[in-house]
């Protein structure tokens, strides 16, 4: 199974689409993210968890990657995709930033649950994923990642992009 976690308005064919009850988005289900996943051990091949850890408080971020490990196939991928608010104040510096940096740091409130929660930073990411157990954690540059995942746009620099296995 591949699963698209918090997947907004960014609805992906093929991929098994969640979102939380507040979305007002196509979906394939209604997944409270911050509590205990539906899916049994082993059975998720791929997640793609785009531009959603930002959303979500720290420890809600903690909970929700420590309950999918186990979710996951031995040998499978969890690809994360969010604003690098480090990367966006330097392309802001030199006049490069192609949206504002308020929306990267406070989130669109475009619907319920678009607004962002933490400072989204790639070392951040990396420590959730550190102290839930998961390994071969890599950033790999938002234009470096493969086109099975379902990535929105892979122009804006400002990205960033890390993958993990269980």
């Amino acid at each position: 199974m591949r699963v698209n976690l918090g997947c907004g308005d960014r609805y992906q064919p093929g991929w098994h689409n969640v979102d939380h009850a507040g979305s007002p988005h196509q979906k394939d289900d209604t997944i409270d993210l911050t509590g205990s996943l539906p899916w049994a051990v082993g059975t998720i091949e791929l997640t793609y968890a785009g531009h959603v850890l930002e959303h979500l408080t720290l420890d809600e971020c903690h909970t929700l990657l420590a309950n999918l490990r186990p979710c996951m196939a031995p040998e499978g991928i969890l690809m994360i995709v969010g604003p690098d608010l480090d990367r966006a104040r330097t392309l802001l510096a030199v006049g490069a930033l192609d949206v504002t940096l308020e929306s990267l740091q406070f989130g669109g409130h475009r619907w319920p649950g678009d607004e962002h929660r933490w400072e989204c930073l790639p070392v951040v990411i990396e420590d959730l994923l550190t102290a839930t157990g998961w390994r071969d954690i890599t950033e790999i540059g938002i234009k470096n990642v493969p086109a099975m995942w379902p990535v929105a746009d892979r122009r804006p620099v400002w990205q960033c992009a890390i993958q993990a296995k269980p």
